[in-house]
């Protein structure tokens, strides 16, 4: 009999939605006719990474803009300002071709392109370009993606990924208080001796043991990855390097003059220590 009801509410249930959702005849379409940035959607807009290899080096990023419309018929100029909340300069940061890009009959896409002065920039920087959707002659502005932020960001070039050797100054197990438990200087873990740094993209390395030895060669455990970004030899422990216990990790890195890395790290739990990273042959 209760499986005789729960099939009856199922019914009832559905009856219930098709009453709410069905609606024949009746199809609703968008009839505007806007414009748009792609990017605009982004939560943080759009980031333009490049690597500096000369004060001459331009790049290009090409801004995609849209055509919101049932009917692509008619062609489109679309004018584009820069809001003067920009802390990029023109000239310095950025230099723009046109002020303005067409759709063609029957084009839904276009792109707007917006050179990059890579080699003035400077990685210290942090130079945002903001561009606006001023007019459009023949199509209405976007309400909400009519405005895009271009967030230029320049680094030099990195070559980090390979295999480094490890070689302990200090190391440091945890009681699980954050303070100590054990100490030793002056050593290599002979069975866990190598990390690897794997290219994750401009300027992050995916590390294979964030550890270093640690886990695998001390508590015979599985090594914790993490992640260690460079710019422009300023290497910096990612903010999310956890473990699989969810333990932090804190990652200071130093580049050594004959190009050797010398890591201090730590976590909660205790553990930690000072080791030197060679690349090995």
């Amino acid at each position: 009999m209760r499986k005789i009801y729960n099939y009856l509410a199922v019914v009832l249930a559905a009856v219930a939605m098709t009453s709410c959702f069905d609606d024949p005849g009746r199809d609703v379409f968008f009839s505007g006719n806007e414009v748009e940035f792609q990017a605009a959607n982004l939560p943080n807009g759009l980031t333009a990474r490049f690597i500096r290899t000369s004060p001459e080096q331009t790049d290009q990023v090409d801004v995609q803009v849209n055509r919101v419309s049932t009917d692509g018929s008619a062609p489109i100029t679309v004018n584009i300002s820069v809001d003067p909340s920009s802390t990029a300069v023109e000239g310095v940061h950025y230099e723009l071709n046109s002020t303005s890009v067409t759709l063609n009959g029957g084009e839904f896409v276009s792109d707007f392109p917006v050179t990059i002065l890579t080699g003035n920039i400077d990685p210290s920087e942090t130079p945002d370009l903001v561009l606006n959707i001023e007019s459009a002659t023949g199509a209405e502005v976007s309400a909400n993606y009519g405005q895009l932020t271009i967030a230029i960001r320049v680094i030099c070039p990195s070559e980090l990924a390979g295999t480094y050797t490890v070689f302990w100054e200090f190391l440091q197990t945890g009681d699980g208080s954050g303070g100590p438990n054990q100490t030793a200087t002056d050593f290599v873990i002979g069975s866990a001796d190598e990390v690897v740094f794997e290219e994750a993209g401009t300027g992050a390395y995916n590390i294979d043991d964030m550890s270093f030895g640690l886990y695998p060669g001390i508590y015979n455990d599985a090594a914790p990855s993490g992640r260690i970004n460079d710019s422009c030899d300023v290497l910096t422990g990612a903010d999310g390097n956890v473990d699989q216990y969810a333990d932090p990790f804190t990652i200071n890195v130093e580049v050594l003059d004959d190009g050797r890395l010398r890591i201090t790290w730590s976590n909660t739990w205790g553990d930690g220590g000072t080791v030197v990273l060679t690349p090995a042959s």
